[in-house]
């Protein structure tokens, strides 16, 4: 298998564009300090002082969740299995988001003052309680990092050659150095940047495919070549590639599914969001974002995927004139490929350069999530209580160096191993799934005990890994080893019962020893503050009677939407064009290409430009103190600089509290 691209491309990404990020980030923290003040707190390390709003939330959800297997999968399920093949993948990771927007809004309702999802269950359920769960969240942490490096160094190892050694080393690099720097404010601003780069790259390529390239260019067409395809390789094509008839992919694509609730819902990178986002932002932050990062894979799958298939037949196909190998297939190369069919060498280092900002981006909001962890679960609640404020960024900073370079050590040993990113994937489920329905009971049910967390949900972990060995025994022939165990019917299995079985267990033990403890709506009064919060911080933790109100609303609209994403979409319409079993037809399938392009373009317009609509006023004083025009922001009622900001919360802290409350206002 010869790399596309030179090892220069590799390494040309790896150090300079990364490098480049590195003090790109840098500058912007040094100008969020200076011009407004927002110097480096311990609140404002882990939680940006939960005032983040609901664009930057917006585009942050879909950067996090826009890994390099959003990327490689879903264009390699389209190559695999057809039209069905990146919208599958697309529903599925979109439900995962929508289902914790309902998390998302019990955090912000009970525990706005919180650091981690994790502290809530330490005051509920006590240490033991706490250590229970701490340890499926760190393992979740640790396995979705490792399977970005992953994904990303095998990914720029099939690509150019690059040693997978030197690249999971590399690209978390400058990711380490900028997180340092700016904390989750740089891990926001970070995500906009990538994702904004992630949606040209993608519009490009989906709107040149059908729209203006001469080897395809119309919907019709590509329909026309799919059906060559399907003459010229039979073999591949299964039932057909313009047809939602596959077994193996609805199992497959459930599988994912319920294996990424415990990547979303344990994973403290997606509460952190919630945590930062200010009280009216987290519902249309995650929904939106959801509605946003569904549009890639559907789009990249759709557009890329399905090119590089219709394509094997002509010359411009990278393998021409035989179908990808399947050592391709598992390295995920249809991504690759199709994109050097339509645009030559310059494709292929596009595809390059946005699994690059997927792997960058999710990680920055990994380190940060581990150092939350570390600093608030370990560090403060039982090495030292009273830390300072001080103490705790320099705890933070020390826990994303460290976590940085551990997640590439297990990167590498993953790799030696022959893990890949598919195994993985389905593997993370079986193993994690029960942490899922511990932390929704926890915040949603009043009778959960520490009894059930602490038993029930390494039983479900337990249960699972046994049904999924039992299933891989009886589909693979009795052959247990590496390779079978990721045989779909059994990889489905593990996933269900992990998922369930710890539901079961957890409610179980909980009404068989009942106990008095913490109830949900006691939570808040025993979260407490770093003694550096500034005074807008301590007022964005208190919520009005409107703003729970509202909360509330919303819960119960994500209802709703999860019915209709869940129900509606994901199982009654995935099953009738199942259960049906036909091929689109070309005014189908157009139409369908079609909402595609017009999805990908209003999905782009809105994250890239509310973000900068809502940070105008920011953006306008650092643009006003850049070229010396600080008596006019002045005149406005804007601070201009830390020295100016430092001053007044002195003497503003030397204040009653009801002169805070006004000053406030």
């Amino acid at each position: 298998m010869e790399p596309i691209l030179s090892q220069g491309y590799g390494y040309g990404f790896a150090l300079g564009i990364g490098a480049g990020f590195a003090f790109l980030m840098a500058v912007i923290s040094k100008l969020l300090s200076t011009k407004l003040g927002q110097t480096q707190t311990s609140e404002r390390f882990s939680t940006a002082s939960r005032s983040v709003g609901s664009g930057l939330i917006a585009s942050s959800t879909v950067s996090a969740w826009t890994w390099p297997a959003t990327l490689l999968v879903s264009a390699t399920w389209s190559y695999v299995y057809g039209v069905s093949g990146g919208w599958l993948y697309a529903v599925g990771g979109t439900i995962q988001i929508t289902l914790f927007t309902m998390l998302a809004i019990q955090i912000k309702l009970h525990a706005p003052s919180a650091h981690t999802i994790s502290e809530t269950l330490r005051i509920r359920f006590g240490a033991v309680g706490h250590i229970v769960y701490l340890c499926y969240c760190v393992a979740t942490n640790v396995v979705v990092s490792s399977l970005l490096l992953l994904g990303g160094s095998q990914g720029f190892a099939a690509t150019t050659g690059m040693h997978s050694v030197a690249a999971s080393f590399l690209l978390p690099l400058n990711v380490i150095a900028y997180t340092v720097l700016g904390g989750l404010n740089a891990t926001f601003i970070s995500d906009w940047v990538h994702t904004v780069i992630i949606y040209v790259v993608l519009i490009v390529s989906a709107y040149r495919v059908y729209c203006s390239s001469p080897l395809i260019g119309s919907p019709g067409k590509m329909w026309e070549l799919l059906k060559e395809a399907e003459q010229l390789f039979p073999e591949a094509a299964g039932s057909s590639f313009l047809s939602f008839k596959s077994k193996d992919l609805i199992l497959l694509t459930w599988s994912v599914m319920l294996g990424g609730l415990a990547s979303v819902f344990g994973d403290p990178g997606y509460s952190q969001r919630a945590i930062a986002s200010n009280s009216s932002s987290v519902f249309k932050g995650y929904i939106f974002g959801s509605i946003c990062w569904c549009a890639i894979p559907f789009a990249l799958g759709s557009s890329v995927g399905l090119a590089c298939r219709a394509l094997l037949g002509n010359r411009a196909s990278v393998t021409y004139p035989n179908p990808l190998s399947s050592q391709e297939v598992n390295s995920c190369l249809p991504l690759i490929y199709g994109l050097a069919s339509i645009f030559g060498k310059s494709g292929a280092a596009a595809g390059l350069l946005i699994l690059f900002m997927s792997v960058t981006s999710a990680t920055s909001a990994e380190l940060i999530a581990f150092s939350s962890i570390s600093t608030y679960d370990l560090y403060r609640a039982y090495i030292q209580p009273n830390a300072t404020g001080r103490q705790l960024v320099r705890i933070s900073h020390i826990s994303v160096l460290v976590f940085g370079i551990f997640t590439a050590v297990l990167a590498v040993v993953f790799n030696y191993v022959g893990v890949t990113v598919s195994w993985l994937l389905s593997f993370t489920g079986i193993l994690l799934n029960p942490e899922v329905p511990a932390v929704v009971l926890s915040l949603f049910w009043p009778r959960m005990t520490k009894w059930g967390l602490i038993f029930g949900t390494p039983l479900g972990t337990i249960s699972g890994i046994v049904c999924w060995l039992g299933a891989t025994y009886r589909y693979a022939d009795g052959v247990v080893n590496k390779n079978t165990v990721m045989t779909t019917e059994a990889t489905f299995i593990g996933n269900i019962v992990s998922l369930f079985s710890g539901a079961f267990f957890i409610i179980l033990i909980s009404l068989l020893k009942p106990e008095k403890g913490v109830s949900i709506a006691e939570i808040e009064n025993k979260l407490i503050l770093a003694d550096d919060g500034e005074i807008e911080l301590k007022s964005a933790v208190k919520l009005s009677d409107d703003e729970k109100k509202k909360l509330r609303s919303q819960s119960k609209i994500c209802v709703f939407i999860n019915l209709f994403v869940l129900l509606g979409v994901y199982i009654v319409l995935t099953c009738v064009l199942y259960g049906w079993g036909g091929d689109l037809s070309k005014g189908s399938f157009t139409a369908f290409m079609v909402v595609m392009l017009i999805w990908i373009l209003i999905a782009a317009l809105y994250i890239v430009f509310l973000p900068l609509w809502q940070g105008r006023k920011s953006i306008q004083i650092i643009m006003w103190s850049l070229m010396g025009k600080e008596r006019q922001f002045k005149e406005n009622g804007y601070i201009s600089n830390s020295s100016e900001s430092s001053l007044v919360n002195e003497v503003v802290n030397k204040t009653s509290e009801l002169e805070k409350t006004d000053y406030i206002k």
